[in-house]
């Protein structure tokens, strides 16, 4: 699954104008973290339609890009850590969802897929 990152001015208003956005053109926020960078902040969220979103994110001049990102069980919290760990694979953040599921970016995909699967833990996307 990809996440997109949207870069928004950080002042009130702006956070509820990208869901006005979402929600005109009928776009639903899967999960969602904010992280606060001084004068702008970054809204990291996945949506349950890529090519809308994009669309009404372009049109609404919003800054974005889209990233690769792992969903997994939350209650594998511990053996994740340790594999992706053991293997030399960063995670670069990381935030919760609904249904006990957390999102990882990492540094290298690709490697933690490999990893994870070979240890019994099932990635979710």
């Amino acid at each position: 699954m990809r996440q997109f990152s949207i870069f928004l001015e950080n002042k009130p208003g702006r956070l509820a104008s990208l869901i006005d956005v979402l929600a005109k053109n009928g776009i639903n926020v899967l999960a969602m973290g904010i992280a606060e960078a001084g004068n702008y902040g970054i809204v990291r969220c996945l949506l349950d339609n890529e090519e809308r979103a994009m669309t009404a994110l372009k049109d609404a001049n919003m800054a974005m890009n889209l990233v690769d990102v792992l969903i997994l069980e939350l209650k594998d919290i511990k053996a994740i850590v340790k594999k992706l760990e053991a293997n030399a694979v960063n995670i670069d953040y990381a935030y919760t969802m609904d249904g006990g599921k957390i999102v990882f970016k990492v540094n290298d995909i690709d490697k933690a897929k490999a990893v994870l699967s070979e240890n019994g833990i099932k990635v979710l996307n």
